[in-house]
């Protein structure tokens, strides 16, 4: 199901859709799902069973991790292991991560976990809108959420918001996709590289480069996506270009490094198997 907004989200929700899917391969040889890095946060709401999430392919081997009734993801670099089992639903929610203050009455910063458990970071209520949520039937569970997401808003709504230099440099690296030089970045936004790298830590828990490095890494992945769904040649070499990267190898590594694969390794495991 293509994602969605409710006309019921409250602001710093990007998306909401309900998720189901069943696995046809035998257990043995799944893969993992790569829960890859975004300029966003998850929040997902496992209505069947919890999630096992695991910290590293050899974790996931291990089947050692952490299970989650709600899943919060943090804004991270690496990805998260993500178990398969025979089937799975619920409702997953896109964040954006300078609207955390608000929604989620923390900054983006203090999610130090690669994936917590909802209640323990949002507290009782989230509890209570589990309950709701994984008793409601398909269709319907989408609007709970939302709705239970209006009411954290409001209890945090008179919390401040992001610095101003933070917004403004978050809107430049998201606009040209990371490619901004750092300092240049620093000075649209009237201080210093390392202060603004302070700055960005302090609210995301991540400096300036690393960010415009995720954001460089999200828009050349959305671009080997769809090249993939549209049945297009894949040239990794153009992509790379397009995108900031030196050349071939330079996106391959950032692909290890935020994604743990390579593209085509990734595109095997994700796409490829998901077709079959």
């Amino acid at each position: 199901m293509s994602p969605l907004v409710s006309q019921t989200a409250p602001p710093g929700v990007r998306s909401v859709f309900e998720y189901a899917v069943t696995e046809t391969a035998a257990d043995a040889t799944r893969p993992p799902h790569r829960g890859l890095p975004s300029s966003g946060l998850t929040l997902v709401f496992a209505a069947d069973a919890p999630i096992l999430c695991s910290p590293s392919h050899d974790d996931w081997r291990a089947r050692r991790g952490s299970s989650h009734d709600v899943c919060l993801g943090a804004f991270h670099t690496r990805p998260v292991y993500l178990h398969r089992p025979d089937h799975q639903e619920g409702v997953q929610v896109a964040i954006h991560p300078l609207a955390a203050r608000r929604l989620l009455g923390l900054p983006t910063s203090a999610l130090t976990e690669l994936t917590q458990e909802g209640e323990d970071v949002l507290g009782p209520r989230v509890r209570s809108l589990f309950a709701r949520v994984s008793s409601a039937a398909p269709g319907e569970r989408c609007a709970l959420v939302s709705d239970g997401l209006g009411v954290l808003r409001e209890s945090n709504d008179r919390r401040s918001g992001p610095r101003a230099e933070v917004v403004a440099a978050w809107q430049l690296l998201e606009r040209t996709a990371g490619r901004m030089p750092v300092a240049e970045v620093a000075s649209r936004v009237s201080v210093s590289s390392r202060h603004l790298s302070t700055l960005l830590t302090a609210e995301l828990g991540i400096g300036t480069k690393h960010l415009a490095d995720l954001f460089r890494f999200e828009a050349a992945h959305l671009v080997v996506v769809d090249s993939w769904r549209r049945g297009a040649a894949l040239s990794l070499a153009d992509i790379a270009h397009a995108h900031g990267y030196a050349d071939h190898s330079h996106l391959d590594r950032a692909y290890r490094r935020f994604a743990g694969v390579s593209p085509t390794g990734w595109i095997a495991a994700e796409l490829d198997r998901a077709a079959t």
